[in-house]
């Protein structure tokens, strides 16, 4: 028996990396900015594009593995001068990107990428995933882009709705150009 499992509650599941967002981590909803362990089933969030969805499920986790990496996303990465509290999310996690290098690169206005492979080492940073804290994965009626701490992130299939997904070559190429 772990020391783990005897202190966990029964509806938390332990994994190996992280998936969804961090304890603490707010979440624009229809009323405003709500931290993600406060959503229930049933309640609203604002996706990107300007309509809510309906919030179908969510799972808590906790990361068990020592080493375990997210990126660390600062505040100045969410807006020019933004003196904001650091966003930690999954290396996997894709993410809305947009702008003229992608527009010339890809022909496209907005993609998805994953976050992980944009890291550049100042204001996108691979470090340690925080031990022992919650993740909260959630589930959507509709796949769309959250904004999260100011940050659109994708959940569900939001790659459907009009945005193609850069494989981690394509986003890394993006990031190496900026």
């Amino acid at each position: 028996m772990s020391i783990v499992s005897s202190i966990l509650p029964a509806d938390v599941e332990v994994m190996a990396q992280p998936k969804g967002f961090l304890r603490g981590t707010r979440l624009m909803t229809p009323i405003g900015w709500r931290a993600v362990e406060e959503l229930k089933v049933g309640d609203q969030v604002a996706c990107c594009r300007g309509l809510p969805v309906l919030v179908t499920g969510i799972e808590r986790r906790m990361v068990a593995h020592i080493g375990a990496k997210v990126v660390c996303v600062s505040g100045e990465a969410r807006g020019w001068g933004r003196q904001a509290t650091p966003l930690l999310l999954p290396v996997e996690q894709l993410i809305v990107v947009a702008g003229d290098r992608l527009a010339a690169y890809f022909g496209v206005e907005e993609a998805l990428a994953p976050l992980g492979a944009l890291v550049n080492g100042t204001d996108l940073r691979l470090i340690d995933a925080p031990p022992a804290d919650m993740w909260f994965e959630i589930e959507t009626d509709a796949s769309c882009a959250l904004v999260a701490e100011g940050l659109q992130v994708a959940v569900g299939n939001a790659a459907r709705v009009g945005r193609p997904e850069l494989s981690a070559a394509e986003a890394r190429l993006l990031s190496l150009a900026a």
